[in-house]
């Protein structure tokens, strides 16, 4: 866990000792007074406060203009969470003393707790119109900067309504750290067991909710902690946090396991060079699979902790680059959460300006993929609290984060909420599916490719789960998509999903049946394109045929032919001219990548074989198609 800084950090005491140490005079008079306030000293020093209250209070009463002892109990009342009360002995000690500066920073420092920024603000800039008193400088700037954005933050208040996750996850135990798979049906959570054990529990969304969560189990969960989960977006694979093992190369790396069936491997440690000596922790994988975002204080950081990325290329992940001073300060960053639309970035700071304590931010990446300012995410999603962590549904309109609120089940809950429009990412998509065969049923372990049309570059590579069949992908807006599914023993099954002209699709439900390989059987290729009345193969045409190549060097004695279908609309003769030509261009385009001719025939049957109504335009749009067939 992170816990909240505390802004003090004994400043009354380091004020005290060199106070009554060094200066030749006690600001009482009385010895009986200043022998208890030396007393109470002591017990503060050992962290004993009610024995120093108590002593304090007896120093008053030999002498109730006693300063130091004042602003030590009202240190002592700032430590016990009583502000209000801190504030007003403050207040007295400024009623006695107009002119002792650091009355006016304990107020400063407590009035943000209660979340009176404008209090804070003001006597934040009281202090600063003293001189620098005894190195408080940096703290007192920061102070102000609290005061400063909280106080008009909370007149500019979002709408912000959470409502908890329920009993199916949130107990009398702290829980925090969602992930969440891309269609929002399964989460996976850390739960703090008896103040000493972090452990992953997993819920299934239902029609009433969340339902009873469990725990994940060996080999993800030991004996010692597990924090801060990623989940691919089809929930088949895990990024998490484990910390204190014989394998790590420090105090907390990265592991990776996967989900085979319904068991989790055994799970692998990143290694170098993600992981090293220094703490990596709490990564976010992209929605493609192949960038990971954590937060380390690896060196060469901007803070103390700062945020990372790392992208698997050739079998490896890169060494890890840090997101720059947009993003990172000379405090903690934490917690990233990078969106499907792999354009916005949510993450943990308390070196931004922020309400107080550690507040969650938004950055969002430019079209040449610089990181732009990093912003708060605004009152009351941030508080003068600790707000740790965030995750978003794949589109965008929803997110869970961490709260410990009145009402909830006790300690960290974990509550969702409706994102307001200006902190959404762009919108994405996703398609979700079954793999089987198509004569007996039974679900397939299938590869599944995304390929963007326009650049045939494959953008997501994903396995189909063995037991279930199902598989999901992430699509994002304004791309044309080719997408390919392959089994060994099977015909490929091809599909296309155009979103050139749109944010987003909404998502797709697909039962994909795979046939085996055998003479008749035939695939359509859903990614051969030609212009109107035109035979030439365009561009993006190519990342099809080259699957079919693919497909037939896997598979050397099997012959094919290429037919080229039209709909009924215009002249027949024409329509049959038009097919050949159009199956030859594919036979061309294979013969000129090796494809030996005698495995390969071409014939154009213009609408003699329709496979839809020619009625409507959805039906001819589906007739004018280039298929092959399984001839031998």
């Amino acid at each position: 866990m992170h816990y909240k800084k505390n802004l003090s950090i004994t400043f009354l005491l380091f004020f005290s000792v060199l106070t009554y140490a060094q200066l030749p005079f006690s600001s009482t008079k009385s010895k009986k007074a200043d022998k208890l306030f030396g007393e109470a000293l002591i017990k503060y020093t050992a962290m004993d406060y009610y024995t120093a209250a108590e002593l304090l209070n007896k120093s008053l009463k030999e002498d109730a203009n006693f300063i130091d002892a004042w602003m030590l109990l009202a240190d002592i009342k700032g430590k016990n969470e009583k502000y209000d009360e801190s504030i007003k002995l403050y207040e007295k000690v400024i009623g006695l003393n107009p002119d002792f500066p650091l009355s006016y920073y304990g107020i400063a420092k407590d009035a943000i707790e209660i979340s009176n920024y404008q209090l804070s603000f003001d006597n934040i800039n009281k202090f600063n119109t003293f001189q620098d008193y005894f190195g408080k400088k940096n703290s007192a700037e920061k102070i102000r900067r609290i005061a400063e954005f909280g106080k008009e933050a909370i007149k500019q208040p979002i709408d912000f309504k959470p409502s908890n996750l329920g009993s199916g996850v949130n107990t009398f135990e702290n829980e925090y750290w969602p992930g969440l798979t891309a269609d929002g049906q399964t989460l996976i959570f850390t739960r703090l067991i008896g103040n000493s054990n972090e452990d992953f529990f997993i819920s299934q969304k239902n029609e009433s909710g969340w339902g009873l969560a469990r725990n994940l189990g060996e080999p993800i969960n030991t004996e010692q902690n597990e924090g801060t989960v990623s989940l691919s977006p089809d929930g088949q694979y895990i990024f998490y946090t484990a910390c204190n093992r014989r394998v790590d190369n420090g105090s907390c790396d990265i592991l990776l396991s996967k989900l085979d069936g319904t068991q989790w491997s055994n799970p692998i440690n990143l290694g170098p060079p993600v992981n090293g000596r220094t703490w990596e922790a709490q990564p976010s994988l992209s929605y493609d699979g192949k960038t990971i975002y954590f937060s380390s204080n690896r060196p060469g950081g901007f803070g103390k902790t700062d945020i990372w990325k790392t992208t698997y290329s050739n079998g490896k992940w890169s060494a890890p680059v840090n997101l720059g001073p947009e993003i990172n300060t000379d405090g903690d960053e934490q917690s990233p959460f990078i969106s499907k639309d792999d354009q916005t970035l949510y993450f943990n700071s308390d070196g931004h300006a922020g309400m107080g304590g550690i507040d969650l931010f938004i950055a969002r990446k430019t079209l040449d993929g610089k990181w732009q300012k990093a912003s708060n995410m605004g009152f009351p999603i941030n508080t003068n609290k600790d707000e740790t962590c965030i995750t978003l549904s794949a589109g965008g309109e929803y997110a869970y984060y961490v709260a410990e609120k009145e009402g909830g089940f006790g300690g960290l809950d974990i509550y969702g909420f409706e994102v307001p429009e200006n902190l959404r990412p762009k919108k994405t998509g996703y398609i979700k599916g079954i793999v089987f065969d198509a004569k007996t049923l039974k679900k397939l372990v299938a590869k599944i490719e995304l390929i963007d049309l326009s650049t045939g570059k494959q953008v997501v590579e994903a396995y189909s789960n063995k037991l279930t069949g199902g598989f999901l992908v992430c699509l994002q807006g304004n791309k044309d998509y080719a997408m390919n599914v392959s089994s060994n023993g099977y015909l490929f099954h091809s599909e296309n999903f155009s979103l050139k002209n749109q944010d987003a699709s909404d998502p797709l439900t697909l039962n994909i049946g795979l046939r085996q390989i055998a003479t008749g059987e035939k695939v359509v290729l859903k990614n051969i394109f030609f212009d109107t009345d035109k035979f030439v193969l365009k561009d993006e045409s190519k990342i099809e045929i080259e699957k079919l190549i693919e497909f037939m060097n896997a598979n050397p004695r099997i012959k094919i032919e290429v037919g080229g279908h039209t709909d009924n609309v215009g002249d027949k003769k024409k329509n049959e001219v038009l097919s050949n030509n159009r199956a030859k261009a594919v036979y061309d385009y294979l013969v000129s990548k090796s494809i030996i001719p005698s495995r390969l025939s071409f014939k154009g049957y213009a609408d003699t074989q329709p496979i839809a109504d020619n009625k409507t335009e959805a039906g001819k749009k589906l007739n004018r198609r280039t298929e092959f067939k399984i001839v031998l």
